[in-house]
């Protein structure tokens, strides 16, 4: 899915954090060392201007305010996203579910820890999530909520329904399975 702003804490809106968290990295791409808005040339022999980033050391952490993160070019970050994407085949439940959204109760917030398009991606989307973490899965089908899902995560991994609402009926159990 696209970047999507509600997924990141509110700071990550704010100019003056990235700043800072920049100048710790020394303003360098923690993969490969190209300094920010240095003049690189792409594979077209054409120039162009590096702006660093900052990324998630884990996928699932992005609603996490203190989740480690690491300063990284647009090439470094692209190669290091990649390693999560899914090849074809790979498992075989990838038949999207529509759309779903994991809601995540965070130091007494509701967060949104992110959105997913297969049941595989919702799978390890739950599993990235704190143990005895508070969540809420929505299920969304032609833009609109067609079910919806309470759980608490326990210490040993497992999903203890704590409601489940039209399509999502059963669906913990598609969760916990490997």
């Amino acid at each position: 899915m696209p970047y999507d702003y509600r997924l990141y804490p509110s700071e990550w809106r704010n100019k003056t954090w990235k700043a800072e968290v920049l100048k710790a990295a020394g303003n360098r791409c923690e993969g490969c060392g190209v300094s920010q808005r240095s003049i690189q040339e792409s594979a077209e022999g054409e120039p162009y201007m590096v702006y660093l980033s900052v990324a998630h050391c884990s996928r699932y952490e992005t609603w996490k305010r203190d989740a480690e993160t690491m300063v990284l070019c647009p090439k470094c970050h692209r190669r290091y996203d990649r390693q999560f994407r899914r090849k074809p085949g790979t498992r075989g439940y990838t038949t999207p579910v529509g759309y779903a959204v994991v809601y995540l109760d965070y130091h007494g917030r509701r967060v949104l820890a992110g959105a997913v398009r297969t049941l595989d991606d919702l799978r390890d989307l739950v599993a990235a999530l704190p143990i005895q973490a508070h969540l809420e899965v929505q299920v969304i089908a032609l833009l609109m909520v067609v079910g919806n899902a309470h759980y608490s995560r326990e210490p040993d991994g497992s999903l203890v329904v704590l409601g489940e609402y039209g399509p999502c009926v059963g669906l913990a159990l598609k969760l916990s399975s490997s």
